[in-house]
């Protein structure tokens, strides 16, 4: 529609709207919507006005502590407060910064403890809030141990269960971020505790390397710092690769020669590919002359033996051969 078009439909809609402005009715219908947006803004600050109770969530945040202290007891994350005050101070708040639950490490230590009991908690929340009246708070008590002394370094144990998928393998063991932590305790560390363990790690077809972030397990009363670590499984893609062997007669008795057709034979399995141009491995592949005995088959059976534990699937090509023997 062109702009000219427009207007000319626009125009009619105008002048009727300033008809009905101009006329008594239009004046009516504007004094009304005066008082009524008036009326709603009087009904709005004397509602906002009025005390009413509200549940709130507090961030806790423990302030002022000295560099020298560790804190064994991890505070609370939040305190729920349900509180009574005038619905013009919430909204004074819910458009400012929140209020925090500060405990100050200076006004509540006591001894090896920072405790604040049901009237503390109450005291705090209320300052945050401008003096508000603290029905109930939860947690109602906080009690949290903290120590002076230095972190003792204990290594780090991997408690895991992994598994690569198919055409792959997990290349030597999991590599740690950090391979240990400082353990805090209020008194001496337990006798029994000599290391510290990651929690349990579950892993199931890795076909590429992979990195996870796990938490470590303090033993009780104590606290790990750092409390985690980067745990990474080297995930490597296996090659085929086959090698001839030497069939090898053994506890043939003296006099006897067992001798095997072919006289070697292939040995196949799969190396990971970081290990593909430097793998040499010395299988054994074995006959038993004993397992010939009172057999009448022309075939003895073939073992291999001495495989790397870094190879896969390793298996012959033909799991038996066929032999003669000659007495001398």
């Amino acid at each position: 529609m062109k702009l000219k078009d427009f207007r000319q439909t626009l125009n009619p809609i105008i002048k009727k709207v300033k008809d009905v402005y101009h006329s008594q009715r239009g004046r009516n219908l504007l004094v009304f919507l005066i008082f009524l947006f008036i009326s709603t803004v009087l009904w709005c600050l004397l509602s906002f006005n009025e005390e009413d109770q509200f549940d709130v969530r507090m961030p806790v945040r423990l302030t002022n502590v000295p560099d020298s202290v560790t804190v064994i007891t991890t505070p609370p994350s939040v305190i729920s407060v349900s509180l009574r005050t005038r619905g013009t101070d919430m909204l004074k708040h819910s458009f400012g910064k929140p209020p925090t639950f500060d405990i100050d490490f200076r006004v509540y230590r006591y001894r090896n403890s920072v405790l604040l009991g049901s009237a503390d908690v109450k005291a705090v929340a209320r300052a945050a809030y401008g003096g508000a009246n603290i029905l109930v708070a939860a947690p109602d008590s906080i009690n949290l141990a903290f120590t002076t002394r230095r972190g003792i370094p204990l290594p780090i144990v991997i408690d895991y269960q992994v598994t690569a998928g198919p055409q792959s393998t997990i290349a030597g063991k999991p590599t740690l971020s950090l391979d240990s932590t400082l353990i805090y305790s209020t008194g001496r560390i337990p006798s029994g505790v000599r290391s510290i363990t990651t929690e349990p790690i579950r892993l199931t077809d890795l076909n590429r390397p992979t990195t996870t972030r796990v938490r470590l397990i303090a033993p009780r009363n104590t606290r790990v710092i750092p409390d985690s670590v980067d745990v990474t499984f080297n995930v490597e893609p296996l090659i085929s690769k086959s090698r001839k062997v030497v069939i090898e007669p053994v506890n043939v008795p003296k006099g006897v020669k067992l001798i095997t057709f072919p006289a070697q034979t292939e040995v196949l399995y799969m190396v990971p590919m970081s290990l593909y141009n430097d793998s040499d491995p010395h299988f054994r592949v074995l006959a038993d002359y004993n397992s010939i005995a009172g057999s009448h088959s022309h075939k003895i059976k073939l073992r291999l033996r001495d495989v790397p534990s870094e190879l896969q699937n390793v298996h012959l090509s033909a799991d038996s051969a066929e032999y003669i023997i000659e007495r001398r």
